[in-house]
């Protein structure tokens, strides 16, 4: 029996949660869990109807309720969360994997709902050490030491994602060692089965015997993009006192909506440490025109940051049916224009 197999798939009791999320978070989530209860019986006593054909969105039916998605060094999609286009996803053993869990909520606000390519290309990047290493070279750079040590360069540096989603990131880089804080739109379901997969992750960990280092100061926390409150409250979550900014910053799909672009920046802007590095992976979806998207490099850098366009990888998308340019996954990495 594998690992992931004695992971719990029902929904965790509320108090199971509490160290992951702020008291205030709590009780916004407890409001919602009673809502939900409220909102569930009263379906349970309705007469019986079914308005949907419940097998229409094989997408969906095909994945339990609690997911695996594993790094891989061969494969770009990481093994895991997403309909190959095969119709089945090959396995493959790989000693220097990275394996977490991830739930996708029910809300489909920001459209989190699906794990998307961008996020498992960055969390495959992150990983492996040797791709993490150039990944977040400019963080790096400043101490020369460590460019040649054996640990893992998350090891102990401050990490925030902004529109987490299912999080595959920010769990891939609490396990590689990272002080984690998982952000997303303010929806409760979405931020409940976040932290519910820190919750996860963390006995996945403990039954994997890897080390723990600073996994039980994880947190999940919901973020308005561009509201001064939205970000001490991220900020409060690294450290009590407010004060210190990220190392690393991931956006993954974040940038799909132009409209959204200078309260994404604003919002980067406000978190991001003065040598810090933030990684903006993206597929463009036809939901706008594709130079409307790529118009936050221009925007990033009327705002003061050097913008880096890094080399482009073609994943598969995460649903079959969905055009592959959805699965061309481009990345920016901004740091701070130092003056």
């Amino acid at each position: 029996m594998t690992t992931i197999a004695l992971i719990n798939q029902n929904e965790l009791e509320l108090e199971t949660l509490q160290p992951w999320v702020s008291s205030k978070t709590y009780e916004w989530i407890r409001e919602d869990d009673k809502k939900r209860a409220d909102f569930q019986k009263e379906m349970d006593d309705a007469p019986s109807t079914n308005f949907f054909d419940n097998d229409s969105d094989d997408d969906i039916n095909n994945f339990p309720r609690v997911q695996e998605w594993r790094s891989s060094l061969n494969n770009p999609d990481g093994i895991g969360g997403y309909n190959s286009r095969s119709g089945r996803i090959d396995e493959e053993t790989d000693d220097g994997s990275v394996k977490v869990v991830f739930i996708l909520s029910e809300s489909y606000a920001g459209f989190g709902d699906t794990l998307w390519s961008s996020s498992r290309h960055i969390a495959n990047q992150l990983a492996n050490p040797t791709t993490c290493r150039n990944l977040i070279a400019p963080v790096i750079a400043q101490n020369e030491e460590e460019k040649s040590n054996n640990q893992h360069p998350l090891l102990g540096r401050s990490f925030v994602e902004l529109g987490a989603g299912a999080g595959v990131p920010s769990w891939t880089a609490m396990r590689c060692g990272a002080r984690v804080v998982s952000t997303d739109i303010a929806s409760p379901n979405r931020i409940r089965c976040m932290a519910e997969s820190i919750e996860k992750n963390i006995q996945l960990m403990k039954l994997d015997g890897v080390p723990m280092h600073y996994a039980e100061k994880t947190k999940a926390c919901p973020n308005t993009w561009g509201t001064t409150d939205g970000v001490e409250d991220v900020k409060l979550a690294l450290n009590r006192n407010g004060e210190e900014k990220f190392q690393i910053l991931v956006a993954a799909d974040c940038c799909y909506m132009p409209w959204l672009h200078s309260e994404l920046l604003d919002t980067i802007d406000k978190l991001l440490a003065v040598n810090g590095v933030a990684l903006i992976p993206f597929c463009l979806h036809d939901n706008t025109k594709d130079e409307e998207v790529w118009g936050i490099v221009e925007m990033a850098k009327q705002v003061g940051f050097h913008v880096e366009h890094l080399e482009d990888v073609q994943l598969t998308p995460p649903k079959t049916g969905m055009d592959e340019k959805q699965g061309l996954v481009h990345t920016l990495r901004l740091t701070r224009v130092q003056s």
